[in-house]
């Protein structure tokens, strides 16, 4: 995937490759949403000399390791494998890779294994750490990899996603496919966020809401309903945080955070219960997001008079 954003990126690890300078442990990190892990698969694939528009993860190559989390975990006998696995010699290619998807979701005893092989790294060997939270990696790990940061480039991420939906409307896919452009607030400006919700369709929650206070019933319920509902409290959180911020009075302010707080129970009760039911919590929520939005409305009115 060519995400224009990581061209400068891209351009120093060729330069660092071609020049034998490539150092043997890499921290790959972003923000949510801007590819951290797509940068690592790149890298990944130039390393063992294969075509780097591929997905590694759906490659035998017997020169690859692939360390994803165990449930939520990256455990202690994942790193204790690589760390045996890094030192024999490579088969196929000029390098041996190891990449760990979501290195931040080590356990401290496999971020202590791991350390082994940072201090003492193979000869043959890369390892590659991908992250969009580097922060809550041991500073002993951060210290001991080059840090690679993707930059968030709003503006090159916007004409991304105005190509792909040109692209797919061009191709006669873009019916029942969401505008990622017009998600990108919603998803704090991440286009691959973006990208993926309009893949599933979604609109944008200023459409949602503004509709939901028509009291547009049971098919806009229906349609909240098939979305994660998990994501779905995240966009709404985040669509009110910035509307706090463009124009709410005080009052309207502390109103909103208190509605922030009936959204982060429901993400909590959707995502840690396996007997909430779904309908019913959603349901309450649409409700009193209608009291409130109409008693905001009526407010306006009457400052206006």
């Amino acid at each position: 995937m060519d995400l224009p954003w990581q061209a400068g990126a891209k351009a120093l690890l060729q330069r660092d490759m071609d020049a034998g300078r490539l150092p043997h442990a890499l921290l790959i990190s972003a923000y949510p949403g801007w590819g951290e892990l797509e940068l690592s698969q790149w890298l990944a694939l130039k390393l063992l000399g294969q075509a780097p528009d591929g997905d590694p993860r759906a490659l035998a190559h017997p020169d690859l390791r692939w360390i994803a989390p165990d449930g939520e975990r990256i455990k202690v006998e994942q790193i204790r494998a690589l760390a045996e696995y890094a030192q024999g010699k490579p088969q196929a290619a000029p390098v041996k890779v190891a990449v760990l998807e979501c290195a931040d979701a080590m356990n401290i005893h496999a971020a202590n294994a791991l350390l082994k092989t940072l201090e003492e790294p193979p000869g043959a060997a890369h390892l590659i750490l991908a992250s969009h939270r580097a922060g809550a990696l041991p500073p002993t790990v951060r210290s001991r990899c080059r840090q690679v940061r993707i930059p968030r480039d709003r503006a090159a991420a916007l004409a991304w996603l105005q190509a792909r939906r040109e692209d797919a409307v061009g191709e006669d896919e873009g019916e029942g496919q969401g505008d990622g452009a017009a998600l990108m607030q919603d998803y704090d400006g991440a286009p691959l966020l973006a990208a993926s919700g309009a893949q599933r369709g979604e609109r944008p929650m200023q459409d949602i809401l503004a509709e939901l206070v028509r009291g547009s019933g049971a098919a806009l319920i229906d349609e909240l309903q098939a979305q994660d509902p998990r994501r779905l409290s995240q966009r709404w959180a985040r669509w009110l945080t910035a509307a706090m911020r463009r124009d709410a009075s005080p009052a309207a302010s502390r109103r909103l955070f208190a509605f922030v707080d009936e959204l982060l129970w429901f993400h909590r009760q959707v995502a840690e219960s396996s007997s909430a039911n779904r309908q019913l919590l959603l349901e309450r929520l649409c409700w009193r997001w209608r009291r409130l939005a109409a008693r905001e409305m009526r407010e306006s009115k009457q400052i206006s008079h």
